[in-house]
């Protein structure tokens, strides 16, 4: 398979880690960020010698002929950049929450036809999701989902709160598991701690109809975690986005005397990086698993929760 030329905007710690899967994946021939110090690093390292630097997107775009780009910057500057690439015909990844302004985002779907855009929801290639969604089947109708996605604070200037930044992973995701159930209201209680502007806690509630999510979300707690519980009628499953472990419960002869479960936990050998699986998907998959109405949708609601 040849592989396509591409570059990556962005070269803060996410982007240097887009910078590292393309340059194995593809034919990287360009990096771009405006802060020459977060080039030099990449400079210094001598592992990407090969690739023409930049500090300015019209001067990448005119130089180099690209077959696709990644985005990976802060939110706000997401839709001017990647609408340059769009003019020009260049697939885009867009990393989420790919704009802070829903109009923003619509418009990209004049491009639709002509070029691949993807959002960066990068949790869909979680190999311990797609464990998830294969075994949905086993534990009935679902009865609720819990996901827990907390963090350090990111101390970064991105105009946005912890629900565009980490909460809105999880309603995608829930929504994903839930299929052609979708959301059908979103409530959401918010903390502000830094400023007054900007929620650092949240705890949010989607109503799926037969089903209800919840979601809790924090970037001040001194810990990491990345989970989600799905609860069915016959059992649930519960899977740790981290260690990548999965733990599917299911009952056992549920009306007798003694009632059991059955429990199974499958724990990776070797971990598999979903940003990786991601990039190959945008690349050279037949179609994206992401889609961009799925984008859209999803920011959608992260926007209705904060605004309500």
């Amino acid at each position: 398979m040849k592989k396509k030329r591409t570059a990556v905007v962005g070269a803060g710690w996410f982007g240097r880690a887009h910078i590292r899967n393309f340059h194995e994946l593809s034919k990287l021939v360009g990096i771009c960020d405006a802060a020459k110090a977060k080039l030099e690093v990449i400079q210094n390292n001598h592992q990407y010698d090969d690739v023409n630097i930049y500090t300015d997107i019209d001067d990448l775009i005119k130089n180099e002929e690209l077959d696709a780009a990644a985005v990976v910057t802060p939110p706000k500057n997401i839709p001017e950049i990647s609408k340059k690439f769009a003019d020009a015909g260049i697939d885009i990844l867009m990393e989420k929450p790919m704009a802070l302004n829903i109009q923003d985002l619509k418009k990209f779907k004049e491009y639709e036809s002509s070029i691949r855009i993807m959002p960066g929801f990068i949790e869909r290639y979680n190999p311990v999701f797609e464990k998830l969604l294969k075994h949905l089947p086993e534990i009935g109708e679902i009865i609720s989902i819990t996901s827990k996605r907390v963090g350090l604070y990111p101390r970064r200037d991105w105009h946005m709160g912890v629900i565009l930044d980490l909460s809105i992973h999880d309603i995608y995701l829930q929504e994903r598991v839930m299929g052609s159930n979708k959301i059908l209201n979103a409530v959401g209680f918010k903390k502000c701690f830094k400023d007054n502007i900007h929620a650092d806690a949240a705890f949010i509630i989607l109503d799926f109809g037969k089903a209800i999510g919840n979601i809790e979300s924090n970037w001040l707690t001194p810990s990491k975690f990345r989970s989600m519980y799905v609860n069915g009628e016959l059992g649930g499953i519960m899977i740790d986005f981290i260690s990548q472990k999965v733990n599917i419960r299911t009952g056992m002869d549920l009306q007798g005397e003694w009632p059991e479960t059955k429990e199974i936990l499958y724990t990776p050998l070797r971990s598999d990086e979903p940003l990786r699986r991601e990039i190959i998907n945008f690349l050279y998959g037949k179609e994206t698993l992401v889609s961009l109405d799925d984008g859209i949708r999803a920011l959608e609601i992260a926007l209705k929760i904060i605004n309500n």
